[in-house]
């Protein structure tokens, strides 16, 4: 070890002691009870974290938020989680002890420091996260409305009026972003189209045009969820054009707009009683969520 290292350490080690030893027995003994205080917090709030957790797979399961957003709010709570852990195990020597004296005094305030730091940070994602998904974060467009039979290309006439349909989204968007100014965010808009479970009628202009899309052998669910996937990349297509022109907030450093095809897959869970050509499966589903960076 180079002398100048162990001048450093020795820097430390007395730095520690007189701090100790400045330090009364009294302030020793509250800041332990308030970081044991603390690790109280710590548990409430990753067992906040375990029922967000729970809340997200419930709606993810009734398509009220869609797979990118719900894997991304379980990822967010799991880096929560890993840190409320790691400060916990540093805790947990000082937390259990029965007494405490002035050389444990360093550590006690270095770790209710770091556990104030955990603490804030936790509790500004439940904040967040909470309040993403007490908002509606998905509109049904009812594709009978705004494409015609066997198009996937929303009519010039009806592109001018689909703004109505999107400004509740748009709402939504705007005022969460305006929420929380200081923070970094990501928007991210996906569609979600679906199908009904009817055949596409073979020799149409509408069959062929799907049928040279598809590299392997056209079944009609392949022809559905090709069809549904066309119609949400038009839709995706459409609320981007919407939302650029509508206001561009200063806080937003990345967007993603991605669309994907379900086919005949059903869009609402709680629907038990559709029918193959039930015009409510011929639906898109617009998602949205916003996370900090």
């Amino acid at each position: 070890m180079s002398k100048n290292r162990s001048f450093f350490y020795l820097i430390i080690i007395f730095t520690n002691v007189y701090v100790a030893s400045c330090v009364s027995q009294k302030k020793v003994v509250a800041g332990w009870e308030e970081l044991r205080k603390k690790e109280a917090q710590l548990d409430a709030n990753e067992k906040s974290l375990d029922a967000l957790s729970i809340s997200v797979e419930q709606k993810a399961q009734q398509n009220q938020i869609d797979d990118t957003t719900a894997a991304r709010i379980q990822r967010f709570i799991g880096v929560s989680k890993k840190e409320i852990d790691k400060i916990q195990a540093q805790n947990e020597i000082l937390a259990g002890k029965t007494m405490v004296n002035k050389e444990d005094w360093p550590a006690i305030r270095n770790n209710l420091e770091l556990t104030d730091k955990t603490l804030k940070a936790t509790a500004g994602r439940l904040e967040m996260i909470t309040d993403l998904l007490s908002r509606s974060l998905v509109i049904k467009i009812d594709e009978d409305i705004i494409f015609e039979p066997g198009k996937y290309k929303v009519a010039a006439s009806l592109e001018q009026n689909i703004s109505k349909i999107f400004e509740p989204a748009a709402n939504e968007i705007e005022s969460f972003i305006k929420k929380y100014p200081d923070y970094d965010l990501s928007l991210i808009v996906n569609a979600n189209g679906f199908a009904d479970g009817t055949s596409i009628a073979e020799g149409t202009a509408l069959y062929k045009d799907l049928k040279s899309r598809i590299k392997s052998s056209a079944s009609d669910k392949e022809l559905n969820k090709e069809l549904s996937r066309l119609r949400a990349e038009e839709v995706i297509g459409l609320f981007k054009k919407y939302f650029d022109t509508r206001f561009k907030p200063k806080n937003i450093q990345n967007t993603l707009f991605t669309f994907e095809g379900k086919g005949d897959e059903l869009p609402n869970p709680k629907i038990s009683d559709y029918k193959p050509d039930d015009p409510r499966r011929r639906v898109v589903l617009l998602y949205w969520s916003v996370f900090p960076e």
